[in-house]
């Protein structure tokens, strides 16, 4: 399988791409910046054999809509997106993993609605800045020209991940990854990566109301947010911390088995 978003829900002037394997307690996987929920397809099939799995991508991502429109992109409309398209697809609580950009809307999530989340997994992500140490990146977002913005991230990466991720996807998975690449929307790249790169949230202080089991994963080499994972891990309730060495942003996809077997072992948890 290397699509499955096939159905869409309307919120807010725009259709979320979304799909859902499975039967049983949900999971639901919401993913990052410039990514898609193609980035856990590789994984599905696997993780629904007992429960009901559920993803879908953002707006501006993937396959949902793309607006043009600066003002419809920025966290609290994410978060927003994912209140009702739960209330509405999923329809009771669930188990919650948010990657990256995406882990930062599903814990101002949690702190909204702790009623509809079991438990959590953060992967690679943070709850503060995400202050990835480019000085010129503010700069460059707000100057950059929506062609080659968008032409900039349909570049292939050249970093050591993404060397390894050349070797361990199969080569639809990677055509596949391509094309929604090819569909994110610059404008929502600018406007999101501004507010997360550059914009302190605030909500660190408030780690300690989460109370539902937490995961805070991340890769041995993904700083900066390996250096966020001990604080935020010992700031929920029930915060539990795991680190798989050798791995950095996406270790779904570098260290596919050791992932498994840590979400597995969360949600065995939870």
């Amino acid at each position: 399988m290397t699509t499955w978003c096939d159905q869409r829900f309307a919120v807010d002037g725009v259709q979320l791409a979304w799909g859902e394997r499975g039967q049983g307690r949900p999971f639901v996987l919401v993913h990052g910046w410039t990514g898609s929920a193609h980035d856990f397809t590789l994984h599905v099939d696997a993780l629904s054999t007992d429960r009901r799995v559920l993803a879908y991508d953002h707006r501006g991502h993937g396959d949902s809509t793309n607006t043009g429109d600066p003002s419809t992109y920025n966290i609290a409309r994410l978060v927003a997106d994912l209140e009702a398209w739960a209330e509405t697809v999923v329809g009771e609580p669930f188990d919650l993993l948010g990657h990256s950009m995406g882990g930062r809307v599903v814990l101002e999530f949690a702190l909204a609605r702790p009623d509809l989340v079991r438990s959590l997994i953060l992967m690679d992500t943070t709850a503060w800045r995400m202050d990835i140490g480019v000085p010129t990146l503010e700069r460059w977002l707000t100057n950059v020209a929506d062609a080659d913005l968008h032409a900039f991230l349909q570049v292939p990466g050249t970093d050591p991940e993404a060397m390894v991720i050349a070797t361990t996807v199969p080569a639809a998975w990677a055509a596949d990854n391509a094309v929604s690449k090819h569909g994110i929307d610059p404008v929502a790249a600018r406007q999101l990566g501004l507010e997360i790169f550059t914009v302190e949230p605030h909500i660190a202080e408030r780690l300690g109301e989460i109370t539902c089991p937490v995961t805070v994963l991340a890769g041995e080499h993904d700083h900066p947010f390996i250096d966020h994972a001990a604080p935020m891990a010992a700031a929920v309730a029930d915060g539990r911390l795991v680190v798989i060495e050798g791995a950095w942003h996406s270790p779904q996809l570098t260290h596919p088995a050791v992932w498994l077997k840590t979400v597995r072992e969360h949600l065995g948890r939870a």
